[in-house]
């Protein structure tokens, strides 16, 4: 079984279309947040939440792709997909480390509530994501060690327009893809699970 998560602030509806076509997927949600502040912390809740094991492949966009790399590493996983995802703390936009203290004052339920109103796929998912799972996670993405395991288990896909990782590594590059790649670009991501 691949075990597929979404990006902060979406949900497992980011996959669709095409995505719903491969064999032996699961596309999960982000389980119910229980004060979890850590990459860790989150990728156990997961791996109980969804039972994942040893034998499965997990992969991820986003936040996703960091926490899959925490569950493969907890687990010995050997497939690790990545789209649009980092492998370092230091491949995520240095402004966005910088604005992460904001997260503790910013009203996301206000900003929540006047995106809802909005008629946008992203919008509609981040309206419903729990804002202090997302403000809990502005601050553990940049606390977060990396990861430094095995290279070989690791996929990975990025856009060359995305402002919020970049791509330091090897991977596939995608010459128009943004930061939203699994949902502009779903069949070159689907490709490298394939």
């Amino acid at each position: 079984m691949i075990y597929i998560l979404p990006g902060m602030g979406a949900n497992a509806n980011m996959y669709s279309g095409p995505w719903r076509k491969i064999a032996e997927a699961k596309f999960i949600n982000w389980p119910e947040y229980n004060g979890e502040k850590t990459i860790s912390e989150v990728a156990e809740s997961v791996i109980r939440r969804y039972g994942i094991t040893q034998s499965d492949s997990v992969a991820g966009s986003s936040l996703g792709g960091i926490v899959s790399l925490e569950i493969a590493d907890k687990l010995g996983i050997r497939n690790v997909y990545l789209f649009g995802s980092a492998v370092s703390k230091n491949e995520i936009n240095p402004l966005l480390r910088l604005l992460s203290p904001l997260s503790e004052i910013i009203p996301i339920k206000l900003i929540q509530a006047i995106v809802g109103k909005c008629k946008n796929e992203i919008l509609t998912m981040f309206n419903s994501s729990e804002a202090e799972f997302v403000r809990a996670m502005c601050h553990a993405v940049f606390n977060w060690q990396g990861y430094d395991g095995e290279q070989s288990i690791i996929k990975r896909i990025h856009g060359e327009k995305d402002k919020v990782i970049s791509c330091s590594g090897a991977c596939k590059k995608i010459k128009d893809g943004g930061h939203l790649i699994v949902m502009t670009h779903a069949t070159d991501c689907i490709e490298i699970i394939n």
